[in-house]
């Protein structure tokens, strides 16, 4: 498994490398996003976003649970804070989801579980290192392919 560590020193830093990421990214690719609240995780979604070139607002779907972004949509942010089990997140559709060959945004995805999604990509976000705006952003994946992106950053 490659891992890789980045901190990032303010807000712009966490959204330019999320943007990064975006713009190494050109294939579908399912992003779990760990951190807690207040961790910079929509912030990283907004550059991620950017980078791939969509102008949408981007915005948490902690209330909608899903956001589309780009025409059609290329990307779909999730937010399962709120759901209860995997069951109420199936019954919303989310093969649906995972069968449009899209980029998926999981904020919160312990409720998925040990699923093998491919390919795929783990962040964690971890907030005030040392200074309120810094990040400490750790990716992680099994995916080749994934990994020699990464590296490439």
């Amino acid at each position: 498994m490659l891992e890789k560590r980045i901190i990032t020193k303010s807000s712009q830093e966490t959204f330019d490398f999320g943007k990064s990421l975006g713009e190494a990214i050109d294939f579908p690719l399912i992003v779990f996003l760990q951190g807690d609240m207040g961790a910079g995780k929509t912030l990283f979604c907004k550059g991620f976003v950017a980078g791939m070139g969509i102008d949408d607002e981007v915005t948490s779907p902690t209330y909608t649970i899903v956001n589309e972004y780009g025409n059609p949509p290329g990307i779909f942010h999730f937010d399962l804070y709120r759901l209860k089990d995997s069951q109420e997140l199936y019954e919303m559709g989310f093969e649906d989801y995972l069968n449009q060959g899209c980029t998926l945004l999981l904020e919160w995805p312990d409720l998925i579980g040990e699923n093998n999604f491919e390919p795929r990509l783990e962040i964690e976000l971890k907030s005030q290192i040392d200074t309120p705006d810094e990040r400490e952003i750790v990716l992680k994946t099994n995916n080749e392919k994934v990994a020699q992106r990464l590296n490439s950053l």
